[in-house]
């Protein structure tokens, strides 16, 4: 049975045994990510979880790579919009080792100025690549329109002039204001002992003085349109329209309205877009819900010559959804929503991840249960409700990357240029 507890300096533990496993995820994740920076720290929340990587009192970078790997297992971290995590997958034996690494980079990392140097370089090259990728530009794009001029506009990665910015004091300083105990959360999943867990953990992360947690400013919606006219094979689009935050009651029928309007071959966008007319390979609908906003988001990479009609009919379908959104689109969705849910959770990883998630959003671990209640509660009502307020609540957010119309591609979703 899982459990949930708090350690003496503030920090959230989780434990969630799966005895049929002879092998444990453990993370440890901060409230922390680019909704947190100021715009001189753009990027500094992803280039210090690199960093935290790169050495520290006791560990030369090398020997932290050694140290997991010469046991099986390894160590990887991730840095999002509202949360950074770091975490490990180890063999049953080896759970007290990860715990052990996992304080210590976090805990004290040293941010040498050469390894920093270094690891910026490291950045830069991945921001060159992110934007190499069309699919994922045109959601960056997109992105700093809808929530434009405020820090979940920018880019997890910051700039290439951002990250060259940052020295040693500011990823410090970052560190002391967020990666406080009363931000983070420790979760352990699969061949692990809630006991033993508590015990290594108050060693390892040992009360500290703190100051009051920083308080985050509630992102809003704000819309706009932007393009990226490169010379290429395909046209990508992204269309957003303003959505719940997930921490709103409306927050289960709007990913039910996303998965009934895009997700999988069954959804309205993927049979009236490709199946019905074979203007797209790849189309989908997706619901973007932080925890005090959110956006309804809509794909469609194309040919230029069918750029404009997939937008038009992207546009009608979620038009449609309002008046028209059936009892069995809204069952197939909860259906699809509830096995993810259910797969995602065979998994450690997977299990720590859900967890720690929640806990920062929700303040508490939903079981299965309780979330299959909340989507089994959510009716065709709900869901249509959650369409007409995409369509009536903000204006459009559009992105385009490659050739194409951009003027007759904003009237399609209606979108307006004045808002660019």
């Amino acid at each position: 049975m899982s459990e949930l507890f708090t350690l003496k300096n503030g920090m959230r533990c989780y434990v969630d045994p799966m005895p049929e496993l002879d092998t444990a995820a453990i993370g440890v994740w901060a409230r922390a990510g680019t909704i947190d920076e100021t715009p001189e720290e753009s990027g500094v929340a992803h280039l210090l979880e690199h960093m935290a990587f790169k050495g520290t009192g006791r560990r030369t970078a090398r020997q932290i790579a050694e140290e997991v790997e010469s046991v099986g297992g390894y160590l990887n971290a991730a840095t999002g919009y509202q949360r950074t995590g770091y975490y490990a997958r180890v063999l049953k034996d080896d759970v007290e080792r990860a715990i052990d690494i996992l304080a210590d980079i976090l805990t004290d990392p040293l941010f040498e100025e050469v390894e920093l140097e270094k690891e910026k370089e490291v950045v830069v090259q991945e921001i060159g690549e992110a934007w190499d990728q069309p699919d994922d530009a045109v959601h960056e794009l997109l992105q700093a329109r809808i929530f434009a001029g405020q820090s979940l506009g920018r880019p997890i990665l910051g700039s290439v002039e951002s990250v060259r910015s940052h020295d040693p004091s500011r990823l410090r300083a970052f560190m002391r204001r967020l990666y406080q105990p009363e931000r983070m959360v420790i979760a352990a999943a699969g061949a692990v002992d809630a006991e033993k867990i508590a015990r290594w953990a108050e060693i390892r992360f040992p009360p500290r003085t703190s100051s009051a947690p920083a308080a985050r400013t509630p992102p809003r919606y704000v819309g706009g349109v932007a393009a990226d006219p490169r010379d290429i094979e395909q046209t990508h689009l992204a269309i957003a329209f303003p959505a719940v935050g997930a921490r709103h009651e409306d927050y289960f029928a709007t990913r039910i309205l996303a998965e009934a309007l895009g997700g999988g071959m069954a959804s309205r966008l993927f049979q009236t877009v490709r199946e019905e007319r074979g203007l797209a390979y790849s189309v989908y609908a997706y619901a973007d819900c932080y925890d005090d906003a959110g956006a309804l988001g809509i794909y469609l990479g194309t040919d230029v010559e069918n750029a404009l009609e997939g937008a038009r009919l992207s546009r009608s379908a979620l038009e449609k959804s309002r008046e028209d959104l059936s009892q069995r689109e809204v069952d197939r969705a909860r259906a699809m929503l509830t096995s993810t849910m259910l797969m995602g959770l065979e998994s450690p990883t997977g299990r720590i991840e859900t967890a720690a998630g929640q806990l920062f959003t929700f303040g508490e671990v939903l079981t299965p249960a309780a979330i299959r209640a909340k989507l089994d509660a959510v009716s065709v009502e709900d869901a249509r409700r959650c369409a007409d307020r995409a369509l009536t609540d903000g204006a459009v957010s559009f992105s385009l990357v490659g050739p194409g119309d951009f003027a007759a591609l904003a009237e399609a979703i209606g979108a307006r240029l004045s808002d660019g």
